[in-house]
């Protein structure tokens, strides 16, 4: 096949540009147009939608319209959500794409998106990497992870450059439908709802024009599409609440008082579903605080005292070395509280012994907890069972602070091909990057120390595999669930204390780091969670060495049609 021909077939992506004919500077959309002429693959369409009756400044920076660009104007100014459903309409590409004014395109972005949606068949939506502009110095690069509904159901993390496959644009209503003040975040809602696949592509493509770079004037259109910004409009917690509403998820939403791109979601109180919480334990004591303390009493006492959570049962799974006192001791922490002691002869190995619980167990949700933890948020368990009860959601963890408040673990990602916690050291008050530690998040794993899963998942996929008798019991259980569909998610607003290592030493054995390499090997290759441009923590937002990134070469970017190049995205199959 020709390039010609080849070319004729490849999606056609329309960028749409809306612009308030009465605000706009024209220097920032100059800019703006700019970026998309000047792209190195020209397979792209403009659409420039005029709201109002244009100033003459901004007249004269207007286009004409050609086979690549088109113009509609509205004579009577109805707002960004009618300019961006006149952009829909009159756009021919398979793909459609948002540019605010002011805002500029990598100029290689059209041939980056056009290689990845050639290369990934059948993408609904895809978002990129971005950064900040300012008079012409780029900044604050965001490098995002890929897809997690559960961060994306509290922020509006995808961005501006959010690429939407045309006829899902329209099924799901456009734009004129969308609530006033959050049109982006409404319309990537919707459409996310019904999108079967979502790409990420870990490139800074997209450059947002700061305050001071988008106007020279006070009559200027303000920037009004930044990820943190556009959740300072009362029209975003409503369109959480719709889509809560339309995907059954049962929650509350409200802003947050720290960030204001988070959406807290508070727990439907009306849930009832029973759990067990499945404590294994040896009957170990530790300083908590500068007090030797049997642990797993103050681990139930703590549930007890705090837990505003009522339908719970307690199975505690007492090994080998554990004795009659130490039997009485737990029951008495556990006051009125439903609680069953189960024996476990054999050698301690925490994969058996969570397995026995969960046989002895009658809940719907199994909670396994380790014996050296402390409730901190009243709410944990309706939290942690908000998320479990999803249908497509798998295992569900907690933040796990140490004793002083410094954060021992977020979840688990995958650096290097070895699973590894995150955010290991940093202060509980840290937000994480881009407020990431404030929302629910999906991950490659959590720790076993609080996890919660049903019962009906956790038994499909066999429990824990006993070959992991102390370390990676979590991530191989995580992993099960997500190689049977389930999402692990890690809800940052949910604490938990974890004086870690007291009662079991923390080390792992070769023996079990080979067997989860053997299992595993592949996925942990990759996770799809993070990006290859975060330095160490996900935190510092710096970019590595050029000769270290994944690169597109734009050089002559037609060249890339007879390459076979793999793409660069991760996907997620919704």
């Amino acid at each position: 096949m020709s390039v010609d021909a080849l070319q004729s077939e490849l999606p056609l992506v329309s960028f749409l540009v809306p612009v308030d004919g009465s605000r706009v500077d024209p220097r920032a959309l100059r800019r703006s147009l700019d970026s998309v002429t000047a792209q190195t693959y020209p397979k792209f369409e403009l659409c420039l939608t005029i709201d109002g009756t244009p100033s003459n400044s901004l007249a004269r920076v207007i286009p004409k319209a050609t086979d690549r660009i088109r113009v509609h104007a509205r004579q009577t100014p109805m707002g960004r959500a009618a300019s961006l459903d006149d952009g829909l309409r009159v756009a021919s590409g398979q793909y459609i794409a948002l540019l605010a004014p002011g805002d500029e395109l990598a100029p290689n972005a059209s041939a980056v998106l056009h290689h990845e949606l050639t290369y990934v068949h059948d993408v609904d939506l895809l978002f990129t990497d971005e950064d900040e502009v300012d008079s012409g110095r780029r900044t604050r690069p965001f490098y995002k992870p890929g897809f997690s509904p559960e961060r994306f159901r509290q922020q509006m993390y995808l961005g501006a450059l959010l690429v939407c496959r045309r006829t899902l644009a329209i099924e799901v209503g456009g734009f004129a439908s969308c609530i006033a003040g959050a049109e982006d975040y409404d319309f990537a809602l919707r459409a996310s709802e019904e999108a079967s696949r979502i790409a990420h592509v870990p490139q800074v493509l997209y450059h947002r024009a700061t305050s001071s770079g988008a106007a020279n004037n006070s009559s200027a259109e303000p920037v009004n599409n930044d990820y943190r910004q556009t959740t300072m409009s009362d029209g975003v917690v409503q369109a959480v609440q719709e889509h809560l509403n339309r995907t059954g998820f049962a929650a509350k939403p409200s802003r947050n008082r720290v960030d204001p791109s988070v959406i807290d979601l508070e727990p439907d109180q009306s849930q009832t579903s029973s759990v067990s919480i499945i404590i294994p334990t040896g009957g170990a004591t530790g300083p908590v605080r500068g007090t030797e303390t049997r642990l797993v009493t103050n681990a139930i006492a703590s549930v007890v005292a705090k837990s505003t959570y009522e339908h719970y049962e307690f199975v505690v799974v007492l090994d080998q070395s554990s004795t009659d006192s130490v039997a009485n001791e737990i029951r008495a922490a556990a006051e009125d509280r439903p609680i069953s002691i189960v024996r476990d002869s054999r050698t301690f190995n925490f994969s058996k012994a969570c397995n026995l619980g969960a046989t002895r167990s009658s809940g719907e949700v199994c909670i396994f907890l380790n014996d050296d933890t402390e409730v901190r948020s009243p709410d944990w368990i309706e939290r942690l069972t908000m998320y479990a009860t999803r249908y497509d959601i798998g295992a569900v963890g907690a933040k796990l602070l140490y004793g002083d408040d410094r954060i021992q673990q977020v979840g688990i990602w995958s650096r290097h091909g070895h699973p590894l916690h995150r955010y290991v050291g940093f202060g509980n008050d840290h937000p994480g990057n881009r407020g990431s530690l404030l929302t629910a998040q999906n991950c490659l794993a959590v720790t076993g120390a609080c996890l919660a899963v049903e019962k009906e998942k956790f038994e499909a996929v066999g429990g824990f595999t006993p070959i992991f008798p102390l370390s990676f019991n979590d991530v191989d259980l995580c992993l099960k669930l997500s190689r049977h569909g389930f999402r692990t998610v890690v809800d940052g607003a949910t604490t938990m204390y974890h004086f870690e290592a007291m009662s079991r030493d923390p080390s792992s054995s070769q023996a079990e780091l080979q067997a989860m390499h053997r299992r595993w090997e592949i996925v942990l290759r990759a996770d799809p969670y993070d990006n290859p441009n975060h330095r160490t923590d996900g935190v510092e937002e710096l970019p590595l060495p050029s000769d270290s990134l994944i690169q597109f070469d734009d050089r002559d970017a037609n060249n890339y049609l007879g390459r076979h190049w793999p793409p660069l995205s991760n996907v997620l199959q919704c």
